[in-house]
């Protein structure tokens, strides 16, 4: 990336991701190929007042080492002392997160699949620990991307090397609101404006239940969650840290908590779903009584089972999220093969741990009360995306009133 691109990227990620504020140290986890943008985004944080950042730095080369040459039991077992270095920062109160990470599809494609797992459930539980921060909704977090050539040829394949590279650092830099004639903190301001007006309409419904179906088969329904609150990236922050962030940049979701009970159908996959090094394709999970009872995939289906199986809480829902086909993300035809890109392209829903900032006073309650409303805890949150060009949503409302929330794979409301 230009100068130009690396500084604006910088400026958005640190005064509207984390928002850090005078006195603040940034957890800054990030790899040797981001090493350009994560030196930006420093200066960037010291410009702002912060105390102190401190970079976590891993190469991706180095770990496809460690992958063939270390046993499965060394590579999911993960230090204490990994967990507490990041930890120790954040409970103090005055840490914020940034992930930066340029994704490697195919780096770990030969190593055998018990290590590859071994390796995403060591790095799942490092992910724990900011989670537990999360959920208790007191910490400012940011996670984005960064290109690599890899990435750049698996999204275009057609391209030689410094066509797809180039193509992707642009498609980034569109898809953050970083352009050479404007101020991006501005653009985003707008941006998380505009996505508030959605997530305050419908939160006026105050739907009791969903019903999501799409050309694919998906056909499920499920409750929200009693006192449930749509957010968006124009709603974070409003809980217990001292300034609004933005969880996710690139970000043009609203989401929920569903009540994790209620669900029953089936939910077929619109987009792969990248998992511990392999691509997940063409699946489909069936829910009864709020569990996931089978699923089916025309490729890699054992990863998708070991994440989806791995206990009952990861078997139930905690989030789903509304995205119109109008976004621009979706809007470059494009898969990313990189979730935090392919869930801000269309609606989407994840197994796993729920967001008790998403209901009414949900973070001052006990874990016990939000469980008893349909809140689910769970060691991990693994996002799918399910929207097409026709999905439809109809929320019924507590009076009986069926309102068509989406069709035809946009918001009519």
């Amino acid at each position: 990336m230009n100068k130009w691109q690396l500084e604006k990227l910088a400026r958005v990620l640190v005064r509207t991701g984390v928002n850090i504020q005078p006195g603040e140290t940034m957890v800054l986890q990030t790899d040797t190929a981001a090493i350009d943008l994560a030196r930006e985004i420093t200066k960037e944080a010291f410009r702002a007042g912060a105390a102190n950042v401190e970079a976590f730095i891993e190469d991706a080369e180095i770990n496809h080492l460690k992958a063939k040459n270390c046993s499965v039991e060394t590579l999911r077992d993960l230090p204490e002392w990994k967990k507490e270095a990041i930890d120790s920062i954040l409970r103090t109160g005055k840490g914020v997160q940034m992930g930066v990470r340029a994704t490697r599809p195919s780096i770990n494609a030969d190593v055998p699949d018990e290590k590859l797992k071994a390796m995403g459930f060591a790095g799942n539980e490092l992910r724990n620990v900011v989670r537990n921060y999360i959920h208790q909704g007191c910490l400012k977090w940011t996670g984005t991307v960064y290109p690599s050539l890899e990435w750049a040829k698996k999204v275009w394949p057609e391209c030689d090397d410094e066509t797809a590279y180039k193509n992707l650092e642009n498609a980034i830099c569109k898809m953050m609101r970083v352009n050479e004639d404007s101020d991006p903190v501005e653009n985003w301001k707008k941006h998380c404006d505009d996505l508030s007006v959605r997530s305050h309409k419908l939160n006026d419904f105050n739907f009791k239940s969903l019903h999501i179906t799409s050309e694919l088969g998906t056909d499920l329904t499920m409750d929200l969650v009693e006192g449930h609150i749509w957010c968006s990236a124009g709603e974070m922050g409003a809980q217990n840290v001292n300034a609004p962030y933005v969880a996710n940049m690139p970000t043009e979701e609203v989401f929920t908590d569903p009540d994790f009970r209620s669900v029953n159908g089936i939910a077929y996959a619109s987009f792969p779903l990248f998992m511990s090094g392999k691509l997940v394709t063409d699946f489909w999970i069936r829910f009864e009584n709020g569990k996931a009872v089978d699923c089916g995939a025309s490729n890699n289906v054992d990863f998708l089972r070991e994440a989806l199986f791995r206990d009952e809480t990861t078997r139930q829902l905690g989030e789903v999220a509304l995205v119109s086909k109008k976004s621009p993300i979706r809007q470059m035809g494009r898969i990313f093969y990189n979730g935090l890109i392919d869930e801000n392209a269309a609606c989407h829903l994840a197994f796993g741990a729920s967001f008790p900032d998403c209901v009414k006073g949900g973070t001052e309650m006990t874990r016990e009360d939000l469980i008893a409303r349909g809140v689910n805890f769970s060691v991990s949150h693994n996002d799918f995306m399910i929207g097409t060009d026709d999905i439809k949503i109809v929320g019924t409302t507590h009076d009986g009133r069926q309102i068509t929330v989406m069709e035809h794979g946009d918001f009519v409301i």
